[in-house]
C-alpha cells in the first residue's frame, strides 16, 4: 500500500462534496473550520469576517438546503461554478422576533487544487432573493430590497409601466450613488449567465450635459452592430442595439431617462446566441417604455 496520498483533483464529485462541506460547517457554527477551507491568500473577502460571523451564530440557527448548482468551467486543478442554496434561520432566543433573514442565495465560486488540498479562492454572491417565515419569496420586487436601499422608491414608481408576468425580480444590487434592480425569466432564476433580463439602473447624476449628449456617447461607445433612436425627447430618449459579445448577438432595448431625482436607464436585454427579440415582444417593450416615461 502507498504511503503517499494521491494529489487533489476536481471534478464533479469533489466539488458538490465542497460545497456540502461549507454549508454543513456553515450551519455548524465553525468559524475556524469555515475559514480552513479558502485558500490562505484569500482569506480577507467579506464572507469571512469573524465579527459578523459571531453574530449571525450568536443570534441564529440555520438551516441549509442546496437547491442548484452549474459547472461553468473545469479542468483538474480550477474550476468556477455556481450554486444555490436556501438558507432558513431560526433565532436562539424564541422570545426574539426574526426579522426575514430568510434567503435563497446564489454564489459564484472559484477553487483551486494544491497538493492534497482544494481550496475556496474566490465567493461571490451575484442574487439574493428573502423569505418570509414560511420559507416563500415575499411579495415582487421586495423580495429583493434589502432595508439598506436607498432609491428603491426612486425606481418603483415607473414598475407599474411594465408587465412582467414572465420575469421575477432575482437581485438588487448597491454602488455609490447608483442602485440596480434585476428581473429574469423563471426559467433562470439561479443563472450566472442568463439570456433575458430586464433592468432598472438609478444614478444620482447622468455624466452627461443632456440626454441627447448621452445618447450619442452611448450609441459611439459600444462596439454594436446595430443602433438606432426610437424616440428621443428632452428628458429622455429609446435606443435599440444589437452588440457581438463573444459570439453572441446582444438584442436590447434602453430607455434613458433624466429626471428631477435622478439619472435612470430600463433595459431588456435577449443575450440567446442570435435569437433576437420577436417582433412583438419588441414592439409591446418599446410601448412600455413609452409609458414609463409618464411617471418621469
Amino acid at each position: 500500500m502507498s504511503l503517499f496520498k494521491r494529489k487533489a483533483t476536481i471534478n464533479e464529485e469533489t466539488l458538490i462534496k465542497l460545497i456540502r462541506k461549507l454549508e454543513k460547517t456553515f450551519v455548524a457554527k465553525d468559524i475556524d473550520k469555515l475559514t480552513d477551507m479558502f485558500h490562505p491568500d484569500h482569506r480577507d473577502m467579506s464572507f469571512l469576517n469573524h465579527f459578523s460571523l459571531m453574530m449571525t451564530f450568536q443570534i441564529y440557527n440555520v438551516e441549509s438546503q442546496l437547491l442548484n448548482f452549474e459547472i461553468l468551467e473545469q479542468s483538474e486543478q480550477e474550476a468556477a461554478f455556481t450554486y444555490t442554496r436556501k438558507h432558513m434561520y431560526t433565532c436562539v432566543n424564541e422570545a426574539d422576533e426574526n426579522d426575514n433573514t430568510n434567503n435563497i442565495t446564489s454564489f459564484y465560486v472559484q477553487v483551486q487544487a494544491e497538493g492534497r488540498n482544494i481550496w475556496v479562492t474566490r465567493y461571490q454572491k451575484y442574487s439574493e432573493v428573502f423569505l418570509d417565515g414560511k420559507g416563500d419569496r415575499l411579495p415582487d420586487a421586495k423580495s429583493v430590497v434589502p432595508a439598506r436601499a436607498d432609491y428603491f422608491e426612486n425606481m418603483e414608481r415607473f414598475l407599474p409601466a411594465f408587465t412582467l408576468e414572465n420575469l421575477l425580480p432575482v437581485t438588487y444590487t448597491m454602488y455609490n450613488g447608483s442602485e440596480m434592480l434585476m428581473y429574469t425569466s423563471a426559467e433562470e432564476i439561479y443563472a450566472y449567465n442568463t439570456k433575458e433580463t430586464f433592468t432598472i439602473d438609478y444614478y444620482e447624476e447622468m455624466e452627461a450635459p443632456s440626454i441627447a449628449d448621452h445618447t450619442a456617447t452611448y450609441l459611439q461607445s459600444n462596439e454594436i452592430e446595430f443602433g438606432e433612436v426610437l424616440a428621443q425627447e428632452k428628458n429622455y430618449c429609446i435606443v435599440e442595439t444589437k452588440v457581438r459579445k463573444k459570439g453572441c448577438l446582444q438584442h436590447e432595448i434602453v430607455l434613458s431617462i433624466s429626471a428631477a431625482d435622478g439619472f435612470y436607464m430600463m433595459r431588456y436585454v435577449k443575450d440567446d446566441n442570435d435569437n433576437l427579440i420577436e417582433p412583438d415582444r419588441r414592439k409591446e417593450w418599446v410601448k412600455q417604455m413609452l409609458a414609463a416615461t409618464s411617471y418621469i
